[in-house]
């Protein structure tokens, strides 16, 4: 799978650094009727583990994380975005490790069934609690979409 496939709704915002198009389809994403992607809370151990499904054609934006943790893909094939503007193709079965303040941007190539495997070293099974630990606030990158698309818009 080449990595040049083409995303739309992310190459239809040059110009912009990568936080600022984060932001900006953040915000537009909120404005649309939502794709489902349904998400299932795993414990396995000490891991907490989050699987998603994700639609064909999906441009999904994750949140900023605040630690590493294991991505994988199970089934389908995706094109990851990279801070610098390049792309990645994955197909499954695949795994990366990220580092601590990693954010995914990733298009679905075909429907997708992924995993984040997160360290949960308490055993907690509140899912607010353990969303709070694992990302920072999302609400910066709301106020930051919402201002890029008025003065777009102006």
């Amino acid at each position: 799978m080449p990595n040049d496939v083409p995303i739309p709704q992310w190459d239809q915002l040059p110009g912009l650094t990568w936080t600022e198009k984060v932001a900006a389809l953040t915000d537009q994403f909120l404005t649309l009727e939502q794709t489902q992607c349904p998400l299932k809370h795993l414990f396995e151990g000490n891991l907490y583990i989050r699987e998603i499904r994700i639609p064909v054609g999906t441009l999904l934006t994750g949140r900023v994380h605040r630690h590493g943790h294991v991505c994988q893909l199970l089934e389908g094939s995706v094109v990851l975005v990279q801070r610098d503007g390049s792309r990645d193709a994955f197909q499954a079965p695949s795994e990366i490790v990220t580092l601590p303040g990693y954010q995914m941007v990733v298009y679905a190539v075909d429907d997708v069934i992924a995993r984040t495997i997160h360290p949960n070293p308490t055993g907690e099974r509140d899912i607010a609690t353990l969303e709070a630990d694992i990302f920072e606030s999302a609400e910066s990158v709301k106020e930051l979409g919402a201002a890029l698309n008025q003065q777009r818009l102006s």
